[in-house]
């Protein structure tokens, strides 16, 4: 079955989405016309029924591939298989330039139009183009008949534009497949990834920095540690093959006194045992620069002392400037000062360093926000005059300022519902990030994806979820539990296009209620209260800290634990309780980020009474970490309850959750802290619950 390139791009898009999106959103995903989106839906929609697939149109609302989901992944499967492939013009350029790149000799014109499967005449005008591309860098193409095509230039030059082109332009979700692939054993370590590093090289500096992240507390978007990724292992490769760059003296100097240099020496000193290679100084230095560049949103507890001042008070400016032309008062929301503050200083480093960042949503969000696209263009025109702001990056600013303005215009509370797989883990954590970085949201309940099938999803303004949602009439966003910045950009953009909806939605059940005379079942409440005080009671009177002897593994140590539980009689048959935890571990992770303690949580039939324990192990080990990666754990923290809690149960559970993750001061309390200290904090916490509850 013979799939182009742009079939493959929408039917991922859609199928990745789950949601209804417009045509619009297609276009602007793969970068082509509305009128060529509706050309080729005819042939989508017959290679999606091949997969007992349909195309479900909404009006108003757009398209959506309906279907179970083992045939959504044996599609996807199959696309990732694909090997017909048309290339674009703009893939065409890259794989020229990787081909290049690649090689000191000149490469023959009718060789690239032979592997690329295009005539000459094509090649050639893809070189004009590509001449353009690559000029800003310093880089030129030599082309001379009989000769060749050769790419000239300084080796600087040609790592930035590695940085900046290739990871900027090609499909990110290649990046994710390899090392999915990898973790399945079903890649070949001499293939080549975005045409210019190879697979195993790549795999190998990965995992190290994925490792080092924590470590060293880098922050960094999903964007920003692809593209760290492959610089370095692009630096290795050159610096195997005798290239190195060079850098004047008076900046390698400066560099030297950011806080980034210093995590630069430690990744190089790492790399330089992995790869048995001398890194010199200024490869550090540009290591450097890529860190300073890194986008820090998003992070897991805001410092507004690691921000300079100059620019928090330029910040400020700029908001006050965009209040005054809106018409509306941004002034007081701290979510949209500390976003775009912490958004600010590295696009600044990065625009200073002449590193360019690829926005896929640019064109609708200049569609959406036109007049404040215009007004924030001459906002950062005024107040950072030192700064050329290309239109990618107004485009993520705008986003910051947009949900915020489209809430205040309407007054519209948004009303979101987070599910996870327990219910009384992750969703929580992954509500108290939404609430600190989203403030459009108002509004929040928990769910586990088992209880999702009691609850009426048409009365929430938007779902949110850690777990793939197996029902087809839900639409939902789903993210990551630390809630990631290319996470919060995508719900910003969801909660725009569903505002008219929302506000007409709300308007109804207002109406609707005013015919309605409100009563009070005091009964009920007495019930809810007695429910509530109930699980206080037993997780307060329960609560112990324990050394535990660490086992030859992991799953006999949970299974070690879970049978002293069953003997002390808050459970029965332990190992099957043990088995749904492990499986649970292995959906998402149990280690928090950045410490070394594990949560695992859980409900289960099998469980008797709400319980929370920790267990301090004589001897740390590694375990799987929720943002992905591995982790040491020193410290278990045990929360169980009955499958039938109610919600005023799962609600204290997730209280815990949250305050677990709170501050880097919490997460230090329950990583480290005595008994007693730990029992005074929950103390705290549902003695304010109950002060601040209304019944």
């Amino acid at each position: 079955m013979y799939i182009t390139a742009r079939e493959q791009k929408v039917i991922k898009y859609m199928i990745q989405q789950n949601r209804y999106v417009t045509i619009r959103e297609i276009a602007d995903s793969v970068q082509v016309s509305t009128r060529t989106i509706h050309r080729e839906l005819k042939s989508i929609k017959l290679l999606l029924e091949k997969y007992n697939l349909s195309l479900n149109k909404q009006p108003g609302k757009g398209l959506k591939a309906v279907g179970e989901q083992e045939d959504k992944q044996r599609l996807l499967a199959h696309l990732s298989n694909e090997d017909q492939i048309e290339y674009s013009s703009d893939e065409r350029k890259l794989l020229i330039l990787c081909a290049l790149l690649e090689t000191k000799e000149p490469v023959k014109l009718y060789t690239l139009a032979t592997d690329l499967q295009v005539t000459n005449a094509t090649i050639s005008y893809d070189l004009d183009e590509l001449t353009e591309w690559i000029a800003p860098y310093g880089l030129m193409l030599i082309r001379k008949r009989g000769y060749g095509i050769e790419l000239k230039g300084p080796e600087e030059a040609k790592r930035k534009i590695v940085g900046n082109l290739i990871v900027d332009r090609l499909d990110i979700q290649l990046f994710l497949e390899t090392i999915e692939m990898n973790i399945k054993h079903r890649t070949k370590a001499t293939e080549k990834v975005f045409g210019v590093v190879s697979r195993g090289q790549l795999l190998k500096v990965e995992r190290l920095l994925f490792h080092l992240k924590n470590r060293l507390s880098l922050s960094l978007s999903d964007s920003a540690y692809i593209a760290l990724v492959v610089h370095l292992t692009y630096a290795i490769e050159r610096i195997q093959l005798g290239e190195t760059i060079r850098m004047e003296e008076e900046e390698l100097l400066e560099l030297k006194r950011t806080k980034e240099f210093e995590s630069s020496q430690r990744i190089a000193r790492a790399l330089e045992r992995m790869f048995n290679v001398d890194i010199p100084e200024a490869e550090v230095g540009y290591m450097t620069i890529h860190l300073r560049s890194a986008n820090r949103s998003y992070k897991a507890e805001y410092r507004i002392d690691e921000i300079e001042l100059d620019i928090a008070l330029r910040t400020k400016k700029l908001i006050d400037y965009i209040s005054n032309k809106t018409g509306y008062h941004l002034n007081e929301n701290d979510s949209l000062y500390e976003g775009l503050v912490s958004h600010l200083e590295p696009a600044m480093n990065r625009l200073k360093e002449k590193m360019r960042i690829y926005n896929p949503l640019k064109q609708q969000i200049k569609q959406d926000y036109f007049l404040l696209f215009m007004a924030i263009e001459e906002g950062v025109e005024r107040f950072f005059p030192e700064i050329e702001f290309p239109e990618d990056e107004i485009a993520f600013i705008v986003l910051h300022f947009g949900s915020v303005l489209e809430i205040k215009k309407e007054e519209t509370k948004i009303h979101a519902l987070v599910v996870c797989s327990s219910g009384i883990g992750s969703s929580k954590m992954l509500a108290s990030r939404l609430k600190k970085e989203l403030p459009e949201i108002a509004k929040f309940d928990l769910s586990s994806l088992m209880e999702l099938k009691e609850i009426d999803a048409t009365s929430y303004d938007m779902i949110v979820s850690t777990v793939p949602i197996p029902y087809e009439h839900i639409d939902y966003i789903m993210v990551s539990p630390l809630l990631n910045e290319d996470d919060a950009m995508r719900i910003k953009a969801h909660i725009k296009r569903q505002i008219p909806y929302i506000i007409e939605k709300k308007r109804t059940k207002e109406s609707a209620l005013t015919q309605v005379q409100e009563s009070v079942d005091m009964m009920s409440l007495a019930e809810q209260v007695a429910s509530y005080m109930s699980v206080i009671r037993s997780i307060l009177s329960h609560f112990t800290i324990e050394k535990k002897e660490t086992m030859t593994r992991h799953e006999v140590t949970l299974q070690h634990v879970l049978r002293q539980l069953e003997w002390q009689g808050y459970l029965k048959r332990a190992d099957d309780v043990a088995a749904s935890l492990l499986e649970r571990e292995q959906q998402g992770g149990l280690g928090i980020p950045g410490t070394e303690f594990a949560l695992f949580h859980l409900k289960h039939e099998h469980i008797k009474e709400p319980v929370f324990h920790i267990y301090d192990l004589n001897e740390a080990y590694e375990v799987k970490s929720m943002d992905g990666g591995q982790q040491m754990m020193s410290r278990m923290l045990v929360m169980l309850a009955p499958l039938e809690l109610g919600k005023e149960g799962s609600e204290m559970f997730s209280l815990i959750s949250s305050s677990i993750i709170e501050s880097e001061e919490s997460m230090a309390l329950y990583g480290y802290g005595t008994k007693e200290d730990i029992e005074q904090k929950l103390n705290q916490l549902f003695y304010q619950f109950v002060k601040e509850a209304k019944w």
